[in-house]
């Protein structure tokens, strides 16, 4: 058994709940639908909004970002709200990577962040 397998269910019941202040803050859910299953999937994924855009980071070797590689439909559950917008990927250089996790993950190290920088994809939500 995976730790994901106990944590991400435990993660979406919290945002789910009145306890979701919690982890809200820099934590959301993410709802998509699979591009060639059609079904409805959601992660629990860290995030930083500035206004109407979410930033979201997630490393290559987790699949789920694949279903976002063209202007995708997403639901955002931010701070026990429903959002909706256009998902996608960005293409970004090491410098824009560094910076979006410095956004996502306040407080990561700029070292640790270049060392991860090529492990790492970048999406940006467009809110409706």
């Amino acid at each position: 058994m995976k730790a994901s397998d106990l944590y991400n269910p435990m993660v979406k019941l919290i945002l789910h709940s009145p306890l979701h202040s919690l982890m809200s803050g820099g934590t959301m859910l993410l709802t998509f639908t699979g591009r060639k299953s059609g079904k409805q999937y959601t992660t629990p994924i860290s995030y930083a909004r500035e206004g109407g855009t979410i930033t979201l980071i997630t490393n290559r070797k987790h699949g789920w970002w694949r279903n976002l590689q063209n202007e995708t439909l997403v639901t955002a559950h931010v701070r026990g709200k429903d959002l909706h917008g256009k998902a996608r990927i960005v293409a970004a250089n090491e410098a824009a990577l560094v910076a979006a996790m410095e956004k996502v993950y306040r407080g990561i190290p700029k070292e640790k962040a270049k060392q991860l920088a090529p492990e790492v994809m970048l999406i940006k939500i467009a809110l409706n």
